[in-house]
């Protein structure tokens, strides 16, 4: 068993299992009900302990049900939310194909995620706003999972850094007695997936040896294949998919003091280009047909593990590979947002007569979308050692894990096309000696006359000596060496007293090399961004009691003093729970917790390219955001209070109330209110304010560069409450349950800086603020019953509506959601399951959203109906 592992009498089953039957569509395995006698959960390093703060599994059967997809598990946890857990290449270019737990909205790096009580490197990219997170789509097969157990409050106190809102364990499977194979695919409108998944336990002289593969496939669900995500349904309103910067483009002229659109724009050629009206001065492009909804990804995962003994030592291996490759669909190239490119006079197909500014793009509809690139390879070994030496069991462990990625990304070399621009362009051209549009030395027309076929032409290879790639290679890695001891100190007739004392030592590494273009600020999209290369090394010692009066009482102390990063933090806690009646029991913890800033906010930096709303218009705007070595470590105080009813047999009723003050946490300043700020300073007729100096313009007035820092916000406090409710009774020679989860955030008050009025980011998709989409309320039910050969299930989902707070929109409701799913399972023979599950049984869009494609894709899933058919063999 883990060392970080506390176990769970079978008097709380019942609530245990409310909680994971809910886990999205219910299509368990048809299996009977699972009988035991105690079941282990995180939270503690004692073994038998009793449960001692707010734990959720999701089991097997959810695990099952999430295919081959742990993303999917993510979505299942009501406590959960602000995940970004699906592609959204407009808002999170730089981490496609990634997934990761939020708990309680604290951020993406604020909960610390374990395989077998172990940590697991973060990724080797961050989100936009620049967090750290672990990668659970890098982590193993799924079929290798035996349950996932997540700790809703804080546990630095036990675990150290990174676990300020909570822990999740992903814990493997172990003693598999036969092989089994699984094949499973889902499939909805324009899109499908397959996953082909293997396990088998030997025993080698006593050696058990556990060896599980996956291999997942999807196709691309593009967004021209949804109607709710194109432009014109909206009559191509300023919020929707649509931008100022098209092919054919605008042009600034100096002798009017402003903008005129390309000639061409109104060709019926150009199905996309578009005008808002006869005196509308830019000429724009519908981009809503370039985009994935779900991308095109296949992932590939070896797992194994090793256990056996020497002797009176126990000793234990894993080891983990995957490969995760996803291409995500664009526009056909990206806008020039880096610096202002001038046409000249000389240039042949020039029709302004006077030198002009490009406002537009490389390549327009026609062209077709393009395609960024993402391959993540992550591995991991681990080990270990354990015993016992009078009478102290004792282990030793140590892991290594590293996450690589290849992150390519078509972006336009703004030196070569202003080179091009004037009629010195291709590759074999030399810039120093040739003469404009002579020899081998070309023009790029910039113009609609180029694909009309009345100006010059612009060749496949000259358009290709335009293009350049991002070319990120960057590397994220961890490793860590732990050692702890634990006795039972007394043992009597009043109850028992365990104590753990122990050390860690880790370090983490981060790394990005971006392509010489990107280092130079050639890309017009991408912009500039340095190289870095950074390390964190980290030490802790930590004690816990333990200590059980009676059968009716018990109580946890813990505390870890740890150094990460140069930075010093005490985290204590302490919890308690009593049996009030034979029915009724009642629990409360109490922790302080921190998160040291991370490698990459300290010594990176991050290119991005957000939108914002400008001089009454969306734009994309190249922005860089620097780390600091100054920013504190964030910490965070948390409380809970919790009851378990069982009223009468079968009925378990679960509340706990859950608070948490948060401070210093680390964030990107807002590129929107640095320029907000910049404006008022202008408009007050102010000069050479901070917020003006870190904005640059252009000659033509549009944006071009936004400076930001990461920076300690002031606080957050968020508070709330987490439902639950199971039911399990006979019926019809099987067994039914209901069971709901609900979780109600009253609370999330965000000070951005001391003595300042909070905000309140609830309800809200909070674009303005620290926080991510925040719903106040989700929810879900199921009813299952099963029986000896077959299991039928029924599930409502419910997400409460909130409100968007993206600048210069017409609407900012947002209705809430609610979706039925179905499934069916039967057990042909006695090693052959069969199982059919619908999703989204209605086919419902997802509400309307004032984004670029007219939904949250933070809460949302914008696949509709998913019908899954699933096959498991076992031998």
């Amino acid at each position: 068993m883990s060392a970080s592992s506390i176990r769970l009498r079978f008097g709380l089953k019942a609530a245990v299992l409310g909680s994971s039957l809910l886990a999205g569509p219910v299509w368990a395995q048809a299996a009977p009900p699972i009988q035991v006698d105690e079941i282990v959960v995180t939270g503690s390093r004692l073994s038998g302990a009793q449960r001692l703060a707010p734990v959720e599994i999701l089991d097997r059967d959810a695990v099952v049900a999430a295919g081959g997809d742990a993303s999917r598990l993510v979505r299942q946890l009501t406590a959960n939310s602000g995940s970004e857990a699906q592609v959204d290449q407009l808002n999170q270019p730089q981490s496609s194909g990634t997934a990761q737990f939020n708990l309680r909205n604290l951020g993406l790096g604020s909960t610390l995620v374990l395989v077998d009580g172990h940590r697991w490197t973060n990724s080797a990219v961050v989100a936009t706003d620049g967090s750290a997170f672990t990668d659970v789509n890098s982590l193993v097969p799924m079929i290798a999972i035996q349950r996932v157990e997540t700790v809703k409050d804080g546990a630095s106190a036990v675990y150290g850094s990174d676990a300020v809102a909570g822990v999740v364990n992903f814990v493997t499977r172990r003693d598999v007695e036969r092989p089994e194979f699984s094949v499973s695919h889902d499939f909805g409108r324009g899109f499908g997936e397959t996953t082909v998944q293997a396990l088998v336990g030997l025993n080698l002289a006593g050696v058990d040896l556990t060896l599980a593969a996956s291999h997942f496939h999807r196709s691309a669900l593009g967004s021209d294949e949804r109607g709710f995500t194109q432009a014109e349904r909206y009559g191509r309103a300023a919020w929707t998919a649509v931008t100022s910067y098209g092919q054919p483009g605008s042009y600034f002229r100096p002798s009017t003091g402003g903008f005129a659109p390309d000639p061409d724009c109104d060709s019926p050629a150009f199905a996309e280009a578009f005008r808002n009206g006869p005196r509308d001065v830019f000429c724009r492009l519908d981009y809503s047909d370039f985009f994935d909804l779900a991308p095109e990804e296949t992932r590939t995962q070896l797992f194994a593990d090793l256990r056996g003994d020497a002797g009176p030592v126990q000793v234990w291996a894993q080891a983990a590979v995957s490969d995760t490759f996803t291409r995500a669909r664009q526009s056909p190239s990206l806008p020039i947002l880096a610096r202002s490119l001038t046409v000249p006079a000389s240039h042949p197909d020039n029709p302004f007569g006077e030198a002009v500014l490009f406002r537009g793009r490389l390549l327009g509809a026609e062209a077709g979308a393009s395609d960024a690139e993402f391959d993540y390879r992550t591995w991991r070994l681990a080990g270990g050692l354990s015993g016992e030496t009078a009478g102290w069991r004792w282990a030793a462990s140590a892991t290594a894990s590293r996450q690589h990625v290849a992150y390519d990304k078509p972006d336009v070399i703004g030196s070569a096309l202003q080179n091009a621009l004037n009629g010195l362009g291709g590759g074999d051209c030399d810039v120093a000696t040739g003469g404009p549009g002579v020899g081998t030395c070309r023009y790029f027309n910039p113009f609609g006359s180029a694909y009309l076929g009345t100006g010059t032409a612009n060749s496949p290879e000259l358009i290709d000596s335009l293009i350049g790639s991002t070319g990120l290679r960057g590397a994220a890695g961890l490793t860590t060496m732990d050692v702890q001891a634990d006795r039972r100190l007394f043992e009597g007739g009043w109850g028992v007293l365990d104590a753990v004392v122990g050390a860690q030592w880790r370090q983490s590494r981060f790394r990005h090399d971006w392509s010489d273009l990107v280092n130079a600020g050639e890309l017009l999209t991408a912009g500039f961004s340095p190289d870095f290369d950074g390390r964190q090394t980290g030490y802790a010692v930590f004690a816990e009691l333990r200590g059980r009066l009676g059968d009716t009482l018990e109580g946890q102390a813990a505390l870890r003093q740890e150094t990460q990063g140069g930075q010093d933090a005490l985290s204590p806690r302490l919890a308690a729970r009593w049996q009030a009646t034979g029915e009724l029991a009642l629990r409360a913890s109490w922790g302080r917790a921190f998160r040291a800033p991370s490698v990459f906010v300290t010594q990176g930096a991050q290119a991005a390219q957000p939108s914002v709303f400008d001089r009454g218009a969306f734009v994309f705007v190249n922005t860089l955001t620097s780390g600091s070595g100054d920013l504190k470590p964030e910490t965070s105080q948390s409380t809970t209070f919790g009851a378990v009813w069982t009223p009468v047999e079968g009925l378990a009723l679960t509340l706990d109330g859950w608070r948490f003050d948060y401070d210093d946490l680390v964030v990107k300043e807002s590129a929107q209110a640095v320029i907000d700020q910049a404006a008022r300073d202008t408009a007050d007729g102010l000069t050479g304010t901070s917020a003006q100096a870190r904005v640059t313009r252009g000659p033509d007035g549009a944006l071009t560069f936004v400076q930001l820092n990461f920076v300690n916000a002031s606080a957050v406090t968020t508070q709330g409450l987490d439902l639950g409710a199971h039911y399990e009774r006979p019926l019809a020679g099987g067994r039914i349950s209901a069971t709901t989860t609900w979780t109600y955030i009253d609370r999330y008050d965000i000070l951005l800086s001391p003595g300042a009025a909070p905000v309140s980011a609830v309800g809200s998709t909070n674009l303005n603020t620290l926080a991510r989409s925040m719903p106040r309320n989700r929810g879900q039910a199921s009813l299952v019953w099963q029986g000896a050969r077959d299991r039928m299930g029924l599930s409502v989902n419910y997400t409460h509506g909130y409100r968007n707070d993206r600048a210069g929109i017409t609407r900012a409701d947002i209705a809430s959601w609610t979706t039925l799913d179905l499934s069916y399972a039967r057990t042909v023979r006695n090693d052959l399951e069969i199982r059919l599950a619908v999703a989204n049984v209605t086919d419902r869009d997802p509400p309307l959203a004032q984004f670029a494609l007219a939904y949250d894709p933070v809460v949302a899933d914008p696949r509709g109906r998913v019908i899954s058919l699933n096959l498991s063999q076992r031998f």
